[in-house]
């Protein structure tokens, strides 16, 4: 077991940037059904705004997990400074 991970801190990163991958992923699949929703017409709308409130939700779920990272980060170059 190396030192970063003996920390907890390769776990915590991990989930970090898991989660931002998943959001932008998500992102990426809501922007579409927003653009496939606005090319065609009818009864799409409920589709589209679904796919804008769910965009939303992604926006705030990378952003969160990205201020995760950075407190993890944070936290692991303290303990890093502390261990030294």
């Amino acid at each position: 077991m190396n030192g970063l991970s003996s920390l907890g801190g390769s776990s915590a990163l991990q989930y970090s940037q898991l989660g931002i991958s998943r959001g932008m992923a998500n992102l990426d699949r809501d922007s579409q059904a927003v653009a496939d929703g606005s090319i065609s017409s009818g009864g799409a709308s409920g589709a589209v705004t679904g796919a804008l409130v769910d965009a939303q939700q992604q926006a705030l779920s990378i952003e969160a997990n990205v201020k995760a990272l950075a407190i993890t980060d944070q936290t692991l170059g303290t303990l890093i400074d502390v261990r030294a």
